[in-house]
């Protein structure tokens, strides 16, 4: 989420920045973090808030001090008039930071050159390099840009804390000495690796460090995301950072012969309900009673004639093997759990946007292969490793409550079916057809709607005690190997989104429905009941909540990391009938839910930007976006560092923390496994011009053979697409009128045909 000037700050603010671009002398080289890596003179956000200025983190390395002995000292100028600070002498060359509060009075769009520079005592030689700041926003009156503001200095504080907490040394690869670094506590890293000198709290070892390798490809994702690649500028730290972070990680990989699969039931035939809206019973599987069976995917044109009941009849076969390499591959890290941590792998590759990269490191099988490969054969092992029974009401079990009611993952190949794993196979299978344009085989997206349907809580039971929450219909939740009913480990708030993280997969979307104003309501309500229970729940109070013995995460959505990870994918990649629809606002079939903001749609809350009164909104809680920024540990709180830690659903589930840095950092930045246009932008033609047109410009998309163009009348959408350009720029000419608004994006469209991902939404008004 990067920050939009308006086109005249942005010239301005370009032209003064240019003028001050840093000069190297010597054999000192220094560096400090970009912004925008492609543009260094793009400016870090500072903002003013009641009249007090937020603690920025400044971010800077002396890479040419790494291994020297020479003595070296460090001093900022901040720019503004305010006394330097000086490091001497330098201990660390990968860390020069620095925090400094801007003056709080100055007005917005007023720009600072900070500069650092570092002398090499033992030489006379010098070096520097400016950081640039800007101030965005002062005024509570604007909420949403304060928002912004705050957004963009968490994500400067949360990178630089995984910078601050990397470990470094080097490897050997074929005789070749090899950097690498990561954040993982296994054996082979540096004595006293993962610390972070300035957290005394926690005995020098930081927050986000864990003993499983896949924390190394979460915080490669994060850094990726927010346009730190491996492949970037010489000159941006981070470059270092991703580059070792994916040598460390290719060592987690492990390559397994291809396997094959197989399913014993027909997806078409065994996913359905009753037609009166009942549930399946044992008594009455077939609801002859019912009306009899509705089937929410009668067109399932894979594994049609296997019939296996009571353990003989037909099954079907399938080899996941799709490079025909004859491997699959899946994570080595120490979990034991590949299901879990093989899809962050997956992910990293994917968000480097470079399909042709070659793995510098790892065993046979992975080194010197393109992440292209390894990317298809992690998704053949996803493939190869979903469950491919279903022991349903037809043998005698009570829909939802078994955890082998088909098509979804547990922990390795083919042991049943767990909404906490099976997000992580989902999202892994979606972001490798989005981003690498890698097919999801039918069986996969078939059977998996089987379990989609088994899953989800239809019982609509009355909760008590320790398990109540603010609605007693529960009508739509998932539990955790079942429905929420039967299945209730953890609490329902990352359950839920994995299985609509799951529904995006298969193509399950909101429908029609009269509540939320169409002309009729379709039958199959799967996801709008998913939507509804979370958004009934999406502003639990925590002190309402909070009992039972459980962490606070258990009752109230946004204070559970993991699940509100989950939640964020499952908005982003929402697609119904296979059309990418990101959802903007989260809505309910609940009346009276979200009241008090008329600037959105009725009984809707903007589920990233939503912002409570108290932050000078409003809606009735605040979003997932000012959630992370409250959550963050920054200056604020009296510890300068800007991690995320202990947003978890039970006390024994710390070992999740240290990801939460990277949750939120991919949060933030409004995405799931990509950086997206962030900076669609255009005008409408001046007034009394015929006919009345709209320009649109955008940088181009990694990946991307084309874009399509979609516009609305109607701020956050639906949309509806209007165009398609293989070039980052489009001219809207059909029937557009004078003095009218118009919303867009475009959708960067793969070699694959398949949407990558959304843009940003550009708001422009034609003059009258």
């Amino acid at each position: 989420m990067r920050i939009q000037f308006s086109s005249s700050i942005k010239v301005a603010a370009s032209a003064a920045l240019f003028i001050l671009q840093p000069i190297a002398f010597g054999a000192v080289t220094v560096l400090t973090v970009p912004w925008v890596p492609a543009t260094p003179t793009s400016p870090h956000s500072t903002y003013s808030v009641s009249g007090t200025e937020t603690t920025i983190v400044l971010g800077a390395t002396v890479p040419s001090a790494v291994g020297s002995a020479d003595t070296f000292k460090a001093v900022w100028s901040f720019g503004d008039g305010t006394p330097n600070v000086t490091i001497n002498p330098v201990t660390n060359p990968y860390d020069i930071s620095t925090t400094h509060q801007y003056p709080a009075s100055a007005a917005v769009g007023t720009t600072w050159t900070a500069v650092v520079t570092v002398t090499d005592i033992t030489t006379s030689t010098t070096g520097s390099a400016n950081y640039y700041v800007y101030q965005q926003a002062i005024s509570s009156s604007l909420p949403a840009v304060q928002l912004q503001a705050k957004v963009n200095v968490a994500i400067d504080w949360g990178l630089w804390y995984m910078h601050q907490t990397m470990w470094r040394g080097t490897t050997t690869v074929s005789s070749k000495t090899v950097n690498w670094g990561g954040w993982d506590l296994q054996s082979g890293v540096p004595s006293g690796g993962c610390v972070n000198s300035s957290d005394s709290a926690n005995s020098g070892y930081s927050w986000d460090c864990s003993v499983y390798g896949v924390i190394d490809a979460e915080n490669i994702q994060a850094f990726e995301v927010n346009g730190h690649l491996q492949n970037g500028p010489a000159t941006d730290p981070y470059t270092d950072d991703v580059a070792r972070g994916f040598a460390r990680m290719f060592t987690f990989l492990i390559t397994q012969a291809a396997a094959g699969s197989t399913y014993t039931y027909n997806p078409a035939t065994n996913n359905y309900t009753c037609k009166d809206g009942s549930v399946p019973s044992t008594a009455d599987p077939l609801c002859t009673s019912h009306g009899g069976q509705y089937f929410y995917n009668p067109s399932a044109s894979s594994c049609t004639t296997a019939t296996i009941t009571g353990g003989s009849g037909t099954s079907c076969v399938f080899k996941f093997d799709a490079n025909k390499n004859g491997l699959q591959t899946y994570s080595n890290d120490g979990s034991g759990e590949y299901s879990y941590t093989s899809s962050p792998f997956l992910e990293a590759m994917i968000a480097a946007g470079t399909p042709t990269a070659i793995a510098p490191t790892g065993p046979a099988g992975i080194v010197g292969e393109t992440f292209q490969a390894i990317v298809q054969d992690i998704a053949d092992f996803y493939n190869y490793s979903q469950y491919g029974s279903d022991y349903d009401v037809s043998q005698g079990y009570t829909r939802g409550d078994s955890q082998y009611a088909g098509g979804a993952w547990l922990y390795g190949p083919q042991q049943g079916d767990d909404n906490s794993t099976s997000q992580w196979g989902a999202i892994g299978l979606i972001s490798a057809n989005r981003g690498f344009g890698i097919t999801v085989p039918t069986i996969i997206t078939d059977t998996n709607n089987v379990w989609v349907t088994n899953a989800q809580d239809v019982t609509q039971p009355a909760p008590t005690g320790a398990d109540s929450f603010a609605s007693s219909d529960n009508l739509g939740s998932y539990g955790y190997r079942g429905s929420w009913a039967y299945s209730q480990e953890w609490g329902p708030f990352a359950m839920t989104p994995s299985g609509m993280v799951q529904m995006a997969l298969d193509g399950v979307g909101r429908t029609n429905n009269t509540v939320f104003g169409n002309s009729t309501t379709a039958f199959d309500q799967r996801w709008n009941n998913s939507e509804t229970f979370y958004a009934d729940n999406f502003c639990n109070d925590v002190s309402t909540y909070g009992a039972g013995g459980y962490d606070d995460a258990y009752y109230a959505p946004r204070a559970y990391m993991y699940g509100l990870f989950s939640f964020t994918k499952s908005m982003l990649l929402h697609n119904v009938g296979g059309s990418l629809s990101p959802i903007q606002y989260l809505r309910t079939l609940t009346p009276n839910v979200f009241t008090g903001n008329s600037s959105i749609p009725a009984n809707t809350i903007d589920w990233y930007a939503a912002l409570s009164a108290a932050n000078g909104g409003k809606d009735p809680c605040d979003g997932v976006a000012q959630t992370l920024v409250t959550f963050q540990l920054n200056p604020a709180s009296g510890t300068f560092d800007g991690h995320w830690y202990g947003n978890t659903a039970d006390v024994g589930l710390y070992y999740q923390s240290p990801f939460e840095t990277a949750w939120a950092l991919i949060m933030l930045q409004k995405t799931v496994f990509v950086s997206c246009v962030s900076n669609l932008t255009g005008k409408g033609t001046p007034k009394g011009i015929a006919p009345a047109n709209i320009q649109i410009v955008w940088s181009a998309q990694g990946q991307a053979n084309s874009y399509n163009v979609l516009r609305s009348s109607t701020n956050g959408g639906p949309y509806t697409q209007i165009g398609t350009t293989t070039v980052p720029g489009y001219t809207d000419k059909s029937g557009l009128v004078d003095g009218d608004t118009y919303f867009y994006v475009v959708q960067p469209v793969n070699g694959s045909d398949v949407e990558i991902c959304q843009s940003n939404q550009a708001t422009i008004t034609i003059p009258n």
